[in-house]
């Protein structure tokens, strides 16, 4: 037995009682009365445990937000094979430091703050640190697996993750699950970054991402800036056990309207420049396929987007699928377009409002504010603005357009997502956690989603950074400056860097892109 201090964490007597408890952490709410103490922060719970909720704070010491804490790194240079068939990210496990350590299939998912090892139902939960051996497949979907990276000195807690089940835990669409023994979390990657490229089957474990934010966004990434919310303290008979702020929080916007293109914009497109979609939140899971969507965020995207005759929700196919914790129950139904949007201190504005802006601004420049309507609502040469007190110009933080290209839908109709009820236990056991930092969460971005672009995790940084391998995706960077438009609209299209461009005569069509001269 993994243990504590030599310790059960339950205490003498009470192995049973691991079953019974509150077990958010991994996807269920607590069951009995949770009370609020001190200034720790709240979390999903395992069912051995109980959650001190008190509301999400983005600070703490932690290895994402001091500096002074740091760990060896645990990777090496090369792309990790992975399994990605049930829509989780399945790698092998192995805990060192016994006679004969044991491989495990394990789900890595970044959206569990703790490190798991199942020892199986009716065991007695405890704590303990090793070090882990993170496996690869040699070739996609080619065995034995090889070691990949090592993390050394982790906490591990043992404990059958999953509720209500006296088997082996599963993952996976409901008609074809996978068992795991294990979950490698956020904690023990948190010292390093974390490269997904899903469509390819690889994740990459990286010292960190160089470049600055700038930079990066100049060399056409998305940079999304602390998106790490949450945090919270597990509390166990005999022991307390703190997590950190490591639960990936992306805001969105449902069913925008279709990119309008580079500009400039014909008095026509202006007329019918609008601000178009339904604002979400969602937290980002590496543990699922498809993505959960509460129910009033559906109906919001369906109000938003009266000519697409979007179902009504009992009118949806039922389906289910199962996260570490357990099976979720819902209704299958597609969305025609999402767009994730980073966040902006300067310029708060929402989701849907910031992609307007950014196509707005990056496609006509400034806008003089006696061009601006002053009731929101523009006639001919007026502009809704999007700028605070009618600036002319006003940053706009980056965007991850994830949509199927003009004229060739995604199979099989569009992003594929199951809506659950918004009473739903995994849904408020997050909101619970995240408040009152951030809104309220309205869904779980899975891998289907995040396999059309290339984002690497980059923890030391304190940000997410994201680019677009293909044609379902499109990266907007960052627009901070206005003199930055020609090559964030180079960016945008896709384009060579127009700095290293021959000159032409007559100009080359490309440097005629929305602010370049």
């Amino acid at each position: 037995m993994v243990t504590n201090d030599d310790r059960s964490i339950l205490g003498p007597g009470r192995p049973g009682a691991a079953r019974n408890q509150a077990q958010n952490l991994l996807g269920r709410p607590a069951p009995r009365q949770v009370t609020a103490r001190g200034r720790s922060r709240a979390g999903w719970v395992p069912h051995g445990a109980v959650a001190i909720v008190l509301g999400a704070m983005a600070g703490g010491c932690t290895l994402i937000t001091d500096s002074f804490l740091t760990n060896e790194f645990s990777g090496d240079p090369y792309p990790i094979n992975v399994d990605t068939s049930t829509g989780a990210v399945i790698v092998g496990m192995r805990p060192e430091g016994s006679e004969a350590p044991e491989d495990r299939d394990a789900v890595l998912d970044l959206l569990s703050p703790i490190t798991v090892i199942d020892p199986g139902p009716m065991t007695t939960p405890s704590i303990s640190s090793t070090d882990l051996m993170l496996l690869g497949e040699t070739t996609p979907g080619s065995m034995p697996r090889v070691p990949r990276a090592r993390f050394l000195e982790s906490q591990v807690v043992s404990l059958h993750p999953c509720a209500g089940s006296d088997d082996t835990c599963m993952i996976g669409r409901a008609g074809a699950p996978h068992g795991y023994q294990g979950i490698i979390g956020a904690d023990v990657l948190a010292g390093d970054a974390v490269r997904l490229r899903l469509g390819n089957d690889q994740i990459s474990v990286l010292a960190d991402v160089g470049g600055s934010d700038r930079g990066r966004s100049l060399d056409c990434d998305a940079v999304f800036d602390s998106p790490y919310r949450g945090g919270g303290t597990l509390v166990f008979p005999t022991t307390e056990l703190a997590f950190g702020n490591r639960r990936i929080t992306l805001q969105a916007c449902l069913g925008e309207d279709p990119d309008p293109g580079p500009g400039p914009f014909s008095p026509d497109q202006l007329l019918a420049f609008r601000q178009h979609g339904a604002d979400a939140l969602f937290v980002v899971s590496t543990s699922i396929g498809i993505s959960i969507l509460s129910r009033a965020a559906y109906e919001r995207y369906g109000l938003a987007n009266p000519g697409f005759n979007v179902p009504a929700f009992d009118a949806l196919p039922v389906d289910s699928v199962y996260l570490p914790s357990g099976l979720v129950t819902g209704r299958r139904a597609m969305l025609d377009r999402l767009a994730l949007v980073a966040t902006s201190t300067s310029n708060a504005l929402s989701p849907c409002r910031q992609v307007y802006a950014h196509r707005l601004l990056s496609g006509h420049g400034p806008i003089p504010a006696d061009q601006c309507a002053l009731d929101g609502k523009p006639a001919s040469g007026m502009f809704d603005c999007p700028c605070k007190d009618h600036s002319e110009f006003c940053a706009v933080p980056a965007i991850l357009e994830l949509t199927p290209p003009a004229g060739v839908a995604m199979p099989p109709a569009g992003i594929d997502v199951l809506v659950v009820d918004d009473s739903d236990p995994t849904l408020q056991s997050l909101r619970a956690e995240l408040r009152p930092d951030q809104a309220e969460v309205d869904g779980i971005l899975g891998t289907d989603v995040l396999r059309l672009a290339e984002i690497d995790v980059d923890y030391p940084h304190d940000r997410l950074l994201a680019r677009c391998p293909g044609g379902n995706c499109r990266a907007r960077p960052q627009l901070a400056q206005d003199q930055d438009r020609c090559q964030i609209n180079h960016c945008i299209q896709g384009l060579l860097d127009f700095k290293y461009l021959p000159p032409t005569n007559p100009p080359d069509p490309i440097l005629l892109l929305p602010g370049c001269k």
